[in-house]
Parts: structure tokens; C-alpha cells; sequence
């Protein structure tokens, strides 16, 4: 994997080990809405944006109350998902390398800064952008433009900054931002998401633990 000056990472299922406590959330309230759920695996295709429980059955007028009793849930359930394996040192080994590292994530912002502070991530990132603080969502280049205007990075700089996340939309937000984009598919997730549709959108590379980032940096 190259070696980048500014590493972007996504925050839920990236950094965090979250899909499973997310498919929990979505489940459990699409039941309170009178609204079957369809299998795991199916679900984690419906949670890329809050309007696609419409698409599972959720009536419409239903759907501000639904993101409601999601924040409620999510900040109960999140801040308490834990890292996936070697997070922490990756970070450390990032910043004693002098690298750049900042956050993006789609979250909602009053789920983004519990999981934020509870894992103490501002003590390695510069920069944290939240989907609720720019105008689109992913797959839109929108909230990594705004990382990399926030960081001082020109146009003229894209080709040392890497994004790194666990869905399609990271990887074609990545693109569309002009920067490459890294797939992170831990074992955890590959129950979930088909490798060969994630490659169809042709990711630079593909990481199964954090362990192989720490390798890329070649540090003695």
C-alpha cells in the first residue's frame, strides 16, 4: 500500500466495530414502527441514509419520529461499540510518523461526538466532519472536501491523501473528491458486503485489519 502524508478515515464500522450494534438499532426500530425487518444481510444494503427504511415499508410521515428514537438509540449504543482490533496503534503509529489524520464520517453529529469523545479520537485527529455539517451525503465528495479545506490541502496536494472506509459509498465519495480510496473489509464484514460488488468501484486497496496499514509505514 503507498504511503500517504493525511490518512481520512470513516468513523461508524471503519474505526468502530459498529455494524452489527447498527443492524441492532435499525431492527429493533423498524419492529417498534409496526414494520417487518428483513435479514441482516439485507438490511446492511438499507443504511446508507435514513430515507432508506422507506424503502423497507416505513410509511413517510413516519420517518422524522423514526430518526428521532434512532439518535436516542444510537447514543445509548454506540459510544459503548468498541474499536476493531489495533485501531489505537495504528492511530499512534500515524501520528509518531508524522502523518495527518482527520475524520469523516455520514453520522449524524449528536451520534458522531459521543462516539468521538468516548473514544478519546480528538487526541489524533485535526480535523472531524460530521454528515450533518455539510449539504450532501456520501456518495457525494462533499464532507471530504470540506476535511481537506479544512486542512489547508490544495487540489495540488490530493495525491497524498488517502480515504479509508467500509462501504461502496466511501470508496465512490473518495473518487468523486479526486483522492484514493481505501476499502476496509474486516472479517467481521465480509458476511455482510460481497467482496467482488465493493471492488467493482475499484478501491486503490484493500485492508483486512489495521495491522497492514502499520506494515505499509515501514517503520523500523
Amino acid at each position: 500500500m503507498k504511503v500517504y502524508t493525511t490518512y481520512i478515515f470513516d468513523l461508524d464500522g471503519t474505526l468502530t466495530d459498529t455494524l452489527v450494534v447498527w443492524l441492532g438499532i435499525f431492527r429493533d426500530l423498524l419492529i417498534e414502527f409496526d414494520v417487518a425487518p428483513p435479514s441482516d444481510k439485507v438490511l446492511s444494503k438499507h443504511t446508507h441514509n435514513w430515507r432508506q427504511m422507506l424503502e423497507l415499508g416505513l410509511p413517510e410521515e413516519k420517518l422524522e419520529a423514526f430518526i428521532a428514537r434512532a439518535h436516542i438509540l444510537a447514543n445509548s449504543r454506540l459510544p459503548e461499540a468498541s474499536l476493531h482490533v489495533c485501531t489505537y496503534d495504528m492511530l499512534k503509529v500515524l501520528k509518531r510518523s508524522n502523518k495527518r489524520i482527520a475524520i469523516f464520517s455520514t453520522m449524524d453529529r449528536p451520534i458522531f461526538e459521543p462516539a468521538i469523545e468516548h473514544h478519546k479520537l480528538g487526541t489524533f485527529a485535526e480535523v472531524m466532519v460530521a454528515g450533518t455539517d455539510v449539504e450532501h451525503r456520501k456518495p457525494h465528495p462533499d464532507g471530504i472536501i470540506k476535511v481537506l479545506d479544512d486542512l489547508g490541502i490544495s487540489e495540488d496536494g490530493y495525491g497524498d491523501v488517502v480515504y479509508i472506509g467500509d462501504k461502496d459509498t466511501d470508496i465512490l465519495a473518495a473518487v468523486n473528491a479526486g483522492v484514493d480510496g481505501v476499502l476496509y473489509y474486516p472479517p467481521t464484514h465480509q458476511e455482510f458486503y460481497d467482496e467482488n460488488d465493493l471492488k467493482q468501484h475499484h478501491p486503490a486497496y484493500i485492508l483486512t485489519d489495521w495491522q497492514e496499514l502499520i506494515n505499509s509505514l515501514d517503520i523500523k
